[in-house]
């Protein structure tokens, strides 16, 4: 029968997440502003100049990332960056052994969007001006304080 589906199989949905890389994952160095980072983009947009501003990995969120990960969470990488710096982001995600199940590209609103339809996801960010922008499924998270994202899950 075409389009038959087993409403009486018992497998739990996995549990997806969606962790902002911006301010979270990735932190800023000395060197970061935001003008700086504007100028990078504007005149180098192809290339990794404005990626390399965020100079350090939270080691405490990748961690938390693996904790979630080996409780079957499905962690979804998000990102605000050009889609030019994707691969680069890629390359830097995987070369740090990250683990993401698939990185998404997009913009805040279209994160809310698609925060707001599905049903059990949260997003967890470091990003104050976006407190209220994900309503009650997105969760600030200082950098400092990554275990939050385990006490949530």
């Amino acid at each position: 029968m075409i389009g038959y589906a087993d409403l009486a199989d018992d497998e739990p949905i996995p549990i997806e997440i969606f962790v902002v890389w911006e301010g979270l994952i990735g932190l800023p160095g000395p060197s970061y502003t935001e003008k700086r980072f504007r100028r990078r983009l504007r005149w180098n947009r192809a290339s990794r100049s404005a990626l390399d501003l965020y100079e350090e990995t939270n080691g405490r969120a990748v961690a938390e990332l693996w904790r979630l990960w080996q409780r079957d969470v499905n962690v979804a990488l998000v990102t605000y960056l050009p889609e030019e710096l994707a691969g680069d982001l890629a390359v830097r995600v995987e070369a740090e052994s990250i683990p993401t199940s698939r990185l998404v590209v997009t913009t805040p609103n279209e994160m809310a969007r698609l925060v707001s339809l599905l049903g059990t996801a949260h997003i967890f960010h470091s990003l104050p001006e976006h407190a209220l922008r994900y309503g009650p499924r997105g969760i600030y998270v200082h950098p400092h304080h990554c275990e939050l994202m385990g006490r949530v899950v």
